[in-house]
């Protein structure tokens, strides 16, 4: 039953409402072990007005710039997925990946709300709203997860085309629907050039912008990027709205520009988290409370017709185009459903729909947003599923390990006070009843020893070690190539295409089995320096499955610390 709230409430108060039940949120998400992302949502759909009703509507209005400037954070970082270099080999994948996931979502949703509503424009329009991908959702479970692979890596490339994808189709679509229903205001040629317009301005504000920031990082100390970068991003924000251009276009740009034309950009994203936390905490809490329960049940069957249609089109579509071009079977199996998470590309462009042709974009919008209720709280769980299931995600990564309780945190008060008065506590991090298999990496493959020297370099680029495995055609162990061992051989001339990944290899000194305690890899990695151990489904056979990294094993005992 919605609360009735007194009027003379300030806007602060719905804010600290939202921060307070996403909080809450987020405890109840470790507890039951669901993407934060959804519970940031659930609570704000339930404070929002189609529940609870412990906040007002004109309030989130206020909030908005807060939340697209979260949104274009979120693409800017998405945009540096793409540094040109490392990620060539995997684009010429991911645009075929990407092109027949567009091509069946597209044809699906089209093809099925045409078949129920006999409504051609409105089942045009909605098959290009279908392509879209909520990219600050799927981004943020990945880096959530700690997830690296395949799957993760192609996710966050086809997140960013499938954006750029649907604004491009949509402006096209919806000009071939307003010719068809003959009540179109403009020409076809004022619209395309307004569309030749709309995205070459986004792209130039875009690249300027990212210009501005990778200059900005090599003149300015460390402790200004922060204000530098908001500044930027504000003021491009701004011109976009005024200037009626797509800002997630143009902050995509942005975040391709900056990782290709500076060397701080890594340190630059780890310095904006300080603050893109908070604003995608408020962002996805904001989304929640607009999410329309009503308009989920107005809807109807059209509604429920296009989440099954894009649905299908986003899985099927994956698993033919992977088919086709021989990728691994994690990749045909689990990607698509990591790409169904939908929110604030699609809804804006069901807005821009309704006010350019009201008859038929009012329409579309209500079925957007009451779509959105299902992808959002549905997609980001799914998306979490895929890289699990695809072995991108250690187990124990994925394994909550946060114990508080009322009379818990009474202990860990008194341990504290007792370690501030000098008596320190023996600590002692059990890592017994953890298995070697809970910590796998099985994302991380071998190197085939027949690898000619060019594609060991280009595997190296893309690693994220500093150590890299050589293996037989029976995936057995032959060697270890060290990073280390390379960097004088990168620089010879006379190296040449009759080198080989096993020429580069030495002997591997240590490795483990899935069975053995993870404290066998804490003694191995006390008398090694390497970065990685290799993980045999059993010692005799060395048949290799993945590496332990020495990171992901540093993090599991400071959070078990915790």
């Amino acid at each position: 039953m919605p609360i009735a709230l007194p009027d003379e409430l300030h806007s602060a108060v719905s804010l600290g409402i939202l921060l307070l039940a996403s909080l809450a949120g987020g405890i109840f998400a470790d507890f039951l072990r669901i993407p934060k992302v959804t519970a940031y949502l659930v609570a704000g759909a339930l404070v929002g007005p189609s529940l609870f009703n412990l906040i007002r509507v004109e309030h989130m209005h206020h909030l908005e710039p807060l939340t697209m400037l979260a949104m274009s954070l979120v693409l800017l970082e998405l945009g540096s997925c793409f540094p040109l270099a490392h990620l060539r080999p995997v684009l010429r994948h991911a645009i075929w990946l990407s092109l027949g996931e567009l091509v069946l979502t597209f044809s699906l949703v089209a093809c099925a709300v045409f078949l129920q509503s006999y409504h051609l424009p409105m089942a045009l329009i909605l098959g290009a709203l279908a392509l879209a991908t909520a990219p600050a959702t799927t981004v943020l479970v990945l880096k959530e997860s700690n997830s690296e692979g395949p799957v993760t890596e192609f996710a966050s490339v086809l997140v960013a085309l499938n954006n750029i994808a649907a604004i491009i189709v949509f402006e096209l679509i919806f000009l071939l629907a307003q010719v068809l229903s003959s009540s179109a205001d403009v020409t076809a040629l004022q619209s395309v050039m307004r569309l030749a317009a709309d995205l070459g301005g986004a792209l130039t504000l875009g690249s300027f912008s990212g210009l501005l920031i990778s200059y900005g990082c090599g003149l300015l100390s460390q402790r200004r990027w922060l204000v530098m970068v908001l500044a930027v991003a504000t003021l491009q924000l701004g011109l976009c709205e005024s200037l009626h251009l797509p800002y997630m276009l143009s902050f995509l740009m942005a975040g391709v520009v900056v990782v290709n034309t500076s060397d701080q950009s890594s340190d630059l994203f780890r310095e904006m988290e300080k603050l893109s936390g908070l604003l995608v905490v408020v962002f996805f809490a904001v989304h929640g409370a607009e999410l329309d329960l009503q308009a989920f049940l107005q809807a109807g069957v059209i509604g429920l017709v296009y989440i099954v249609a894009r649905a299908a089109g986003k899985i099927i579509g994956i698993r033919w185009a992977a088919r086709l071009r021989g990728e691994a079977a994690t990749v045909r199996r689990y990607l698509g459903s990591s790409l169904l998470a939908q929110a604030g590309a699609a809804i804006a462009l069901a807005n821009l729909a309704a006010q350019r042709w009201p008859e038929v974009g009012q329409q579309v919008e209500s079925i957007i947003l009451g779509t959105v209720v299902v992808f959002e709280i549905v997609g980001p769980i799914l998306t979490r599923w895929s890289v699990l299931n695809a072995g991108e995600v250690p187990l124990a990564q994925a394994i909550s390990h946060r114990s508080e309780s009322v009379f818990g945190q009474f202990g860990k008060m008194w341990a504290r006070g007792r370690e501030a008065l000098g008596i320190l506590p023996q600590v002692h991090v059990d890592l017994e009843n953890l298995k070697v298999e809970h910590l796998l990496r099985r994302s991380v493959q071998g190197l085939p020893q027949t690898t000619e020297f060019d594609d060991v370099i280009a595997y190296i680029r893309r690693s994220h070690d500093n150590t890299y495995f050589v293996v037989n055609d029976e995936y057995r162990m032959v060697g270890v190539i060290r990073y280390a061992w390379l960097s004088d051989i990168f620089f010879d001339a006379t190296i040449d295409t009759l080198v080989r990944a096993e020429d580069l290899a030495g002997p591997v000194k240590d490795s483990l089995s899935v069975d053995e305690p993870l404290s066998r890899a804490v003694e191995l990695f006390r008398s090694s320096t390497d970065d990685a151990i290799p993980v045999v489904k059993d010692l005799e056979s060395e048949k290799f499955l993945g590496v332990v990294r020495r990171d992901d094993l540093t993090d599991l005992i400071m959070r078990q610390h915790k």
